[in-house]
């Protein structure tokens, strides 16, 4: 038996490995060729190829400048096709029949071989012909074939014309299979038509101070409570519409510290505008997704979706390269990590890697063989502010309590106003906060960039009341935290704690004088002495009236 038909695509008759017309004329003169060849394949990696015989015959080879033609005399049906369901295919095909009729006439066993091969010839350079014929023919391959890859080639081949076939049973990520390839066999170098198809995951950050918005993004920085916008693309293969049907299904797995909104929406093509709102299933995430979940979306069958979908949808129109998108949204929970290797998920596509699959063909399995694309990683980091509070000689000061404010525009990026950090986002998934006038650390978590403030709410008795403290969170696009230098205040980074931390100090106010203590003698004196001094003046003034009477 052949290998798995699973990945098989179609690239087909060219001038350069065609059989001439003139080429295929019976030579019964000719002894039978029992040269073997071998077909070294020009591809990519880590594919698997395998040679079916539709015509055996003599082969002969002739070079004139550049230019090697290839003859293939004394035509006979081959070891790898059933001639019989071959010819009742072409023969009865809505398309080709009349033509292949007309051309094997009466003829019969190998003279129809002869008359088969001829027809073939004239579509040599004719591409969609070719590859609708090659597909006639891939359903009628018999056999186990001879097998090889890129590195072995295919060997021990005999004269004959081949139908060669990617047989690999798990393409490399984001490949399809190549295209059926017909080639009339010497020691030849083929080169296969494989394609790579492609899909990407991207977040846009935002900074709430600042308005900046930052579409397409692998990282993103976000407030716990925030929702995060994701969107989700893959593009369709450029032989597209040589599917006879295209399955795919869309898979993004999140990790606990992200919760999937219900506001998903497809969109197919750029033309599509409006798209169409969409419900994910969803399993739980295992590995290093655990606690998390992972969230499917499936269409069985794009082309036949396309085809019951109204006359000039945007679904209608899907063609070869167009785009399809997924937007959503995904809440920042309360279960985010901080700092770190952040809050992950990844995003990929299975999709039907076989444009050569038809369902009929000997052995072919009931639905297309499928690949996927690599996993696209994001990740969202948030973050922490840890405020110790001491005195004037770095001793851990109690009493004190703080609020955080971020500066936040409305949303027309206008008219910004201080808000606090933990009345940011409603519900439980929001910035929280840890400390108070009980203890002499503050911790404020699930923050992301911006401008914000620091306000001492209470001040610690007998110590000075701060002034606001203003700063900046700006990580870089790593996630990664800049230490921020206030001048009375340093607040280092640590990127595995997610964390910047400072210490703040209160000064003593001034002790005044009490009860008991020096200064109240100095009272005391200094009123005696302003009294004895009265009297000596009164004494003196008295006694100077005397003198003047």
């Amino acid at each position: 038996m052949r290998k798995s038909m699973r990945a098989i695509t179609a690239m087909l008759m060219s001038s350069t490995i065609a059989m001439s017309a003139a080429s295929i004329t019976a030579m019964p003169s000719f002894a039978a060729d029992e040269t073997t060849y071998k077909i070294t394949m020009d591809t990519t990696e880590n594919h698997s190829y395998t040679a079916y015989q539709i015509f055996t015959g003599v082969l002969h080879e002739s070079t004139s400048g550049t230019t090697t033609t290839k003859t293939l005399s004394n035509i006979k049906w081959g070891s790898g096709v059933d001639s019989a369901g071959l010819i009742n295919a072409l023969t009865t095909d809505g398309t080709y029949g009349d033509v292949f009729t007309a051309a094997i006439g009466s003829a019969t066993g190998d003279a129809a071989a002869e008359k088969v091969a001829k027809q073939l010839d004239t579509y040599a350079d004719r591409g969609d012909d070719a590859k609708a014929i090659a597909k006639i023919i891939g359903k009628y391959i018999t056999g186990s074939g001879k097998s090889g890859t890129q590195d072995t080639g295919i060997t021990g081949l005999t004269a004959g014309y081949y139908l060669i076939r990617d047989t690999t049973a798990t393409p490399p990520e984001g490949e399809t299979l190549s295209e059926f390839m017909l080639e009339v066999v010497s020691n030849v170098s083929v080169e296969a038509k494989d394609e790579t198809v492609t899909s990407t995951k991207t977040v846009t950050d935002v900074n709430d101070s600042t308005g900046a918005s930052e579409e397409g993004q692998k990282n993103a920085d976000y407030d716990i409570g925030d929702d995060v916008p994701y969107v989700l693309t893959f593009k369709l293969p450029s032989k597209y519409d040589d599917y006879a049907k295209y399955p795919i299904t869309f898979t993004d797995t999140m990790c606990e510290g992200l919760t999937l909104n219900s506001d998903a929406k497809i969109y197919y093509g750029a033309d599509d505008t409006t798209g169409t709102s969409i419900d994910f299933s969803s399993a739980a995430a295992t590995g290093d997704y655990a606690g998390g979940k992972v969230y499917t979306y499936s269409i069985d069958d794009l082309k036949a979706a396309q085809e019951a979908a109204a006359a000039g949808t945007a679904l209608k129109s899907l063609g070869a390269g167009d785009v399809i998108t997924i937007k959503y949204t995904a809440k920042l929970n309360s279960k985010a990590k901080i700092g770190g290797a952040g809050n992950k998920n990844t995003y990929n596509v299975t999709f039907a890697s076989d444009p050569t699959w038809t369902g009929e063909g000997e052995n072919e399995p009931e639905n297309p063989p499928t690949g996927q694309t690599p996993p696209d990683v994001n990740v969202v980091f948030t973050y922490k502010l840890v405020v110790n509070k001491v005195d004037e000689d770095a001793a851990a000061l109690n009493g004190a309590d703080f609020d955080l404010y971020k500066y936040v525009l409305d949303e027309n990026g206008e008219n910004g106003t201080w808000t606090l950090v933990t009345a940011l986002n409603s519900g439980t998934d929001k910035p929280s906060k840890t400390g108070g006038t009980s203890g002499s650390q503050f911790v404020f978590t699930g923050i992301d960039d911006g401008h914000y403030k620091l306000v001492e709410k209470t001040t610690p008795n007998g110590y000075n009341s701060i002034d606001d403290i203003e700063f900046d969170i700006t990580p870089n696009e790593n996630g990664d935290l800049e230490d921020v230098d206030l001048g009375e205040a340093t607040f280092t980074a640590d990127d595995a704690e997610g964390s910047l931390t400072g210490s703040i100090q209160n000064n003593k106010g001034v002790t005044l004088p009490g009860t008991g203590g020096i200064g109240t003698r100095i009272f005391y004196i200094a009123g005696i002495l302003f009294l004895a001094g009265g009297s000596v003046l009164l004494i003196c003034k008295k006694r100077m009236g005397i003198k003047e009477k």
